[in-house]
């Protein structure tokens, strides 16, 4: 038998959203945003400092067993992530594969 792969993308992405001025400013763009991502069935996670007004670093992450399309959800969440209204600084993407024995 075959052993079975898992693959996992992730994307970290260096949010701005030049014109807030403060925390609440922030949190209505970055929660609609944030709740497109998990409606497409991503998992997504604010990291980073959560004390900057402009700014906000999220982590999003997809799941397969299959390469392909884990490269392609995360082209997905990277046009979801352009069309925001945020400006997009540093964009970090990673895929990792674990391997487990099937039998």
């Amino acid at each position: 038998m075959d052993d079975v792969r898992i693959y996992t993308g992730t994307l970290v992405a260096d949010l701005v959203l030049p014109g807030s001025r403060s925390l609440k400013e922030m949190r209505a763009p970055l929660h609609a945003l944030v709740q497109r991502l998990r409606n497409a069935e991503y998992a997504v996670a604010r990291v980073g400092p959560a004390d900057l007004a402009q700014r906000a670093f999220l982590a999003i992450v997809a799941v397969s067993g299959d390469s392909e399309v884990v490269e392609g959800r995360l082209d997905e969440a990277e046009r979801l992530l352009f069309d925001a209204p945020f400006d997009v600084g540093e964009l970090r993407r990673s895929v990792a594969v674990e391997t487990f024995p099937s039998g």
